[in-house]
């Protein structure tokens, strides 16, 4: 967790000397798939995509004006969900783009599609939704678009994101017991006489 809060503090200080970004342009982060982002069998960890993932949303987020209209409200951003699509494995000490995407919102979240890219061949697709709170309060994303010199006040995501998302509240409520009870395996198999 130190790694992770380190790489986020670099990126946000890495602000004022970096160059800007247009929040209406896709961002690229390129990066070499690094011995210790490989399982054994020294293609990159399925785990290691939503970290680079996370990575490039905060990079895209500081480095925007996104950053100052959400601060500006003492609002804090927060992961809904995320899906993620292999195609291809990628393999270690070979380089990598990924093309991080806004790729629509409505009233409530905003969508993300991270395209991994190889040698103009895509390797995996990453879709995430999110939002903007404070003190357990949503906020809508009209001002917040507005005043982050968005475009188009709406940009309604692609139907395929929207499917890929269009039935985790079920899941959730369906997973979730109002009891405290054992979701998937009953105690008395858990803990055998």
């Amino acid at each position: 967790m130190l790694l992770y809060w380190y790489n986020v503090i670099r990126i946000l200080l890495l602000r004022y000397v970096k160059k800007r970004l247009d929040v209406n342009e896709p961002f690229i982060k390129e990066f070499r798939v690094k011995t210790l982002d490989c399982d054994a069998l020294r293609v990159m960890a399925a785990y290691k995509y939503f970290v680079y993932m996370d990575y490039a949303r905060w990079e895209q987020f500081i480095r925007t004006d996104l950053y100052t209209a959400v601060l500006t409200r003492k609002l804090a951003p927060s992961l809904g969900s995320q899906k993620i699509i292999y195609r291809k494995p990628i393999k270690r000490g070979t380089r990598v783009s990924m093309h991080v995407e806004i790729a629509g919102w409505d009233n409530r979240w905003f969508y993300h599609v991270h395209t991994f890219m190889q040698n103009n061949e895509v390797k995996a697709i990453g879709v995430t939704k999110g939002l903007f709170w404070r003190k357990d309060k949503l906020n809508t994303l009209e001002e917040i678009v507005h005043s982050a010199g968005f475009s188009n006040i709406k940009k309604d995501p692609p139907d395929w994101v929207l499917q890929l998302f269009e039935n985790d509240g079920q899941i959730i409520s369906s997973m979730a017991p109002a009891t405290h009870e054992t979701i998937l395996i009953p105690e008395t198999e858990m803990c055998p006489k």
